[in-house]
């Protein structure tokens, strides 16, 4: 099987998981609760409400994501914390609305709106949790400072565009050089099962749009998780390099290329 058929097999078999496992229920008569088989740092299943108004709809977490992450002691009260919040919402069009995450959006295009208001619930819990050696510590800070001190060149917060029209969002883009490709790299603080099919789609749906070689990298935090051999496995099933963070070093010249 050709790289571009393996890679359409894969996105459609995601896709069909995901429409078989959500619910959804009417709550009032424009107001509707879906409920996703995206798994939060709780293990609950991850829900979104959709606000109909004709023909726009408004699409929501209803402010669970950060007030429960406030409840935890993560409050948005710091800069920094601020800046990678909003880098993460611009990242996926997503606006926030006192504590709530909103998108509005139409009939047409509620399936790309959904996804991205999804990813990016995923992704603040992913990189909002707190390590248990150092609360004030934030997994995405952790990662750019590695490059940062290595000489490691790269530009944060770069957003692509799927071929299934899907927008995606990946922490740093190292630039190709006469030595090396391009190369992507995701920061996962929590490398759970969902975040790891979430990220092969996403690279599935990727990479086949970019023009010559392309890399992925994975760094995974395993200081304050246990990964998973299964983990890797999948993510070198599909040609994306795992890398521990406790084995970073291993990588230095391989990534400063």
């Amino acid at each position: 099987m050709s790289e571009v058929l393996e890679a359409k097999f894969f996105i459609d078999s995601y896709l069909k998981w995901l429409k078989e496992n959500t619910d959804i229920k009417k709550l009032e008569n424009n107001v509707f609760e879906l409920t996703t088989p995206f798994l939060d740092r709780h293990n609950d299943y991850i829900q979104i409400y959709v606000v109909k108004e004709g023909d726009k709809l408004t699409l929501t977490d209803g402010g669970y994501t950060l007030n429960d992450l406030a409840m935890s002691g993560m409050e948005m009260n710091t800069e920094r914390r601020k800046q990678i919040l909003k880098t993460i919402l611009n990242g996926f069009g997503i606006s926030l609305e006192k504590e709530a995450l909103v998108v509005k959006c139409d009939l047409k295009t509620f399936p790309l709106y959904k996804h991205n208001l999804i990813q990016a619930i995923l992704a603040i819990n992913d990189m909002f949790m707190l390590s248990r050696q150092n609360v004030m510590s934030i997994f995405l800070e952790d990662v750019e400072n590695f490059l940062k001190a290595n000489n490691i060149r790269y530009v944060p917060g770069f957003s692509l565009i799927g071929k299934s029209g899907f927008n995606y969002r990946f922490d740093f883009v190292i630039p190709y050089s006469k030595n090396a490709p391009e190369r992507f790299i995701k920061a996962v603080n929590n490398p759970t099962k969902d975040i790891t099919k979430s990220i092969i789609f996403a690279w599935n749906d990727t990479k086949v749009t970019r023009t010559g070689e392309t890399k992925l990298y994975t760094i995974l935090n395993d200081e304050d998780n246990d990964v998973s051999s299964d983990i890797i496995r999948a993510f070198l099933e599909y040609e994306i390099t795992p890398i521990k963070w406790t084995e970073r070093k291993k990588y230095i010249d391989e990534l400063a290329a």
